[in-house]
């Protein structure tokens, strides 16, 4: 039973069209009462008005003119006059238009005292009055009490009937909310169900689909367009994804296939391989595969949670005059540097690892000159490599970054990399929260570096 009522409601129109339905359940069951009494108050209100104005007039005829002496007129009866008394303390009615034996509607008041009375009644088979009193001196019968009632019978009445008219079309407009709600909250759905249908539609492999964009600006649309920028973000990550794959795949061929040639020729022949072609040949190309191996599973990890940095105080120019001692040890370039006394906040193995990349990249490509140039401002340090060799067109410097990309004018399989090299430096960087810098260098080559925030 719970299950088939949780299905019945499950529904987002439903759910809807049910609360819209008890909030005007319940506004209009406010609204009701509030009319009721409102109109109780009026109908009470006119009734006592009318009651009391007549009751004055009588008590003020009455203390100039006596009861004997009443202008009969103020006698007569109307819509909110039912009933007219005058009586004295002992309870003798001196003038009653009450037809039939009857008794005072109320106790006697002093002189000039006045008082509203209601379910009062001159006899015990009649109808009960609302009835204003007032006490006056009447100079022939000394202290009377003047009362002045209308019937309780036809202000029931009308509460009752407006309670009935509020209880008959209430429902009805409850009834009539509740349709109209379903069917516009369906109305205003229909994109969301078209977009789900689309979505439900595209496949893992077809990803170039996109959701309907409804007309209208609302949270719709807005929803509708957040999904498009899901599935552009989807595509291309797919995309690089397969590209990643591909290149992966193509780069780890080349070792491996160069490793088990010369296991199946050493098969082949019969023949042990020997100590030179083990060290100038095999072990280059197993420390290759194990490097890209190794840079691959880190950007992986990257890309599933970030760079894993062990952060600390760490000295820039240490760094720095490090690698220019490397770069004078491994290479006949000429070596220069500016070098500026710098603390940031972050891991040093990891920035070490990129500024050897950076550096590694300079040398693939330099023809004579590398310079390592350190600048600081009051908020960023800035590291940058320049090299004088080919430079970085304006249409590679954003590709450059990217995995597994090679400048096939300045890189082949035998001298460069596999293109992972400045996609980690881009990874180490972000983690660090700062920014590349790929340009062009006074010597016509390419200037490669990254900015940190120095942190306060």
């Amino acid at each position: 039973m719970v299950s088939r009522v949780q299905r019945l409601i499950g529904p987002v129109r439903m759910r809807l069209t049910l609360i819209a339905t008890a909030l005007v359940l319940v506004a209009l069951l406010v609204a009701g009462g509030v009319m009721v009494l409102v109109a109780r108050n009026l109908l009470y209100g006119a009734a006592d008005q009318a009651t009391s104005t007549r009751a004055n007039e009588i008590a003020t005829e009455v203390a100039l003119d006596g009861v004997d002496g009443l202008d009969k007129a103020l006698l007569n009866l109307n819509q909110y006059v039912d009933i007219i008394q005058i009586y004295d303390p002992a309870g003798t009615l001196l003038i009653s238009t009450f037809h039939g034996s009857a008794k005072p509607l109320g106790p006697s008041l002093a002189p000039g005292s006045e008082t509203v009375n209601d379910d009062v009644t001159p006899a015990a088979d009649a109808p009960e009055f609302r009835a204003s009193f007032v006490g006056v001196i009447s100079p022939d019968h000394g202290k009377v009490t003047v009362v002045v009632g209308t019937s309780e019978k036809p202000l029931h009445w009308l509460i009752a009937v407006i309670a009935l008219l509020c209880g008959l079309t209430f429902p009805l407009i409850v009834v009539l909310i509740g349709v109209l709600t379903y069917y516009f909250v369906g109305r205003a759905l229909e994109p969301v169900e078209a977009i789900r249908r689309q979505v439900d539609e595209i496949s893992v492999g077809d990803l170039n689909q996109r959701v309907p964009v409804p007309a209208t600006r609302d949270e719709i649309g807005t929803l509708a367009v957040t999904m498009n920028q899901m599935l552009d973000r989807l595509e291309e990550a797919r995309s690089r994804e397969l590209r990643f794959v591909g290149d992966a795949s193509h780069e780890l061929n080349s070792p491996l296939t160069t490793l088990v040639g010369l296991f199946d020729l050493a098969e082949l022949k019969g023949e042990g391989i020997d100590r030179e072609t083990a060290r100038d040949v095999m072990a280059p190309e197993a420390r290759r595969l194990q490097y890209m191996v190794a840079d691959m599973l880190l950007l992986a990890r990257a890309d599933e949670s970030g760079v894993a940095l062990r952060f600390g105080s760490v000295d820039l120019d240490d760094l720095v005059e490090s690698e220019v001692r490397r770069l004078t040890a491994l290479s006949d370039f000429q070596i220069s540097a500016t070098i500026l006394p710098i603390q940031v906040d972050g891991d040093g193995e990891k920035l070490g690892r990129a500024l050897r990349n950076l550096t590694d990249n300079a040398m693939r490509h330099a023809a004579s000159h590398i310079s390592i140039d350190m600048a600081t401002d009051d908020e960023h340090v800035q590291i940058t490599v320049s090299d004088d060799g080919p430079g970085v067109s304006d249409d590679d410097k954003d590709r450059i970054l990217q995995r597994f990309v090679r400048l096939d004018s300045a890189r082949t399989r035998t001298v460069g990399g596999a293109g992972l090299g400045l996609a980690i430096v881009s990874e180490i960087v972000r983690a660090h929260d700062g920014t590349m810098i790929v340009a062009d260098a006074e010597a016509g080559g390419a200037r490669i570096g990254f900015s940190l925030p120095l942190g306060e």
